[in-house]
Formats: structure tokens, sequence, C-alpha cells
């Protein structure tokens, strides 16, 4: 299984989606300390995350003369900026680009559920999706799932599919990342089958869970 940490892009999503849930305007004094206080994590993360961009691209092979180009200033402008950013934190996982198994994390996740384990699978999903999807209300379904069709067997013909079901193959995952991916596979129970789908942003990360039976399965939010 992929490790859980965050990368700055991801923490700097989740904080952008906790500000936009606080509206343009805060209604009272203590949302507006509580709107300053997110600007101020938002700015730290927006300067992790270009600050990680600059030494992966730097790891990379990329001149002075690029990144300064990217930004609109001259070399010299650029390596005074950025020169003191350590390369030596970027691993060969980092540098090759790895390919993010979406269809084992996607087998994963349900047999997690199957053992009550919740921790694991919040662990994978975004700050918004762990919100909405708590452990009462999934391990509630779970719990359902297993009342009518008896102990978790095994998962079976999981697919990963882009926004239009096309599906993807392993090694084309990373091209799709960016528009989103849905994990889809058939969970075997003993007296019966259900389907689950798992919706994954750009960085892999769990943003909704499906458990539906097969014949429900039209005109799903995802």
């Amino acid at each position: 299984m992929i490790g859980s940490a965050e990368s700055p892009l991801e923490r700097l999503a989740e904080l952008l989606t906790v500000a936009s849930s606080l509206g343009p305007l805060p209604t009272n004094e203590a949302n507006s300390v509580k709107a300053v206080a997110l600007s101020i994590e938002i700015e730290q993360a927006a300067q992790a995350h270009l600050e990680s961009s600059v030494a992966v691209a730097r790891a990379r092979g990329v001149s002075w003369q690029a990144i300064g180009n990217a930004f609109g200033i001259t070399r010299q402008a650029a390596f005074k900026r950025f020169g003191t950013i350590s390369t030596t934190g970027i691993g060969e996982e980092t540098m090759a680009n790895p390919i993010i198994d979406l269809t084992s994390r996607t087998e994963n996740i349900f047999e997690h559920l199957s053992k009550g384990d919740y921790g694991s699978v919040k662990s994978l999903m975004t700050f918004t999706c762990s919100r909405v999807l708590t452990k009462k209300k999934v391990m509630d379904v779970w719990d359902q799932v297993v009342a009518d069709s008896g102990q978790f067997e095994s998962c079976s013909n999981t697919t990963i599919q882009t926004a239009d079901g096309t599906n993807v193959v392993a090694q084309k995952l990373n091209q799709y990342l960016g528009g989103g991916l849905t994990g889809q596979t058939q969970i075997n129970h003993e007296a019966g089958e259900w389907l689950g789908r798992v919706a994954y942003n750009g960085a892999g990360k769990v943003t909704g869970i499906l458990i539906v039976h097969p014949m429900q399965a039209n005109n799903l939010p995802f």
C-alpha cells in the first residue's frame, strides 16, 4: 500500500477546500480570525509546494535558466531565490514518478472495511472526504452489507476508469491522474455480490466511496 504522508500539494488542496467552505466574507469575529489563520497556513503550504516543485525540477536536471523563465526572472535571480533549497531529500521514488497502484488500493479499501479498520481507509481520504464519510456512516453501511450477504470473501474484476468510463491500464495511470479516476470492484460475500466504487483525485487520494447492489448501478454520482 502507498504511504499516506501528505505532499505539499495535497496539504494545499485541503486547506483551499476548507477556506472555500468558510465563504468569502466571514460573518463574525471568530470566523474572521479563523480565516486569517487559515490564510497564513495556505501561504505556507503554497510556499512549501513551490519549493518542492523547484527541488524536483533541479533534481531532474532542469536548468536555472528554465526555472527563471517560468518566473519571468533571470537565472541569477532564480538561483538567488531558490539556490539554497536542497535536493537531497528527493528520493528515487519521486524521481521516477512512480505509478500509483489504484487497483490494489481499491481492493485494500474494502479489505480494510471487512476487518473494521476504518482508520486505514481514512488515511487515504482527502480532508473533505473524511469529514463526510465518518466512521459511523461508513461502518454502518458495511455492517448492513454483511447483515444482508454474510461475511466478506474477496474482491474481483477490479478496474480503474476515467470519468468517461474508459478502462485504464496500470502503466498509464499517472497520465490520467490529473483528471481523477474511479476504481470499481466486485465485492464478494458469502451469499451475494456488491459493487464497490472509489473515486480518486489527481494525487490518488480518496474523494468518495460507494457500495451498491449491482442491480442499482445506474446513474451513480461517480
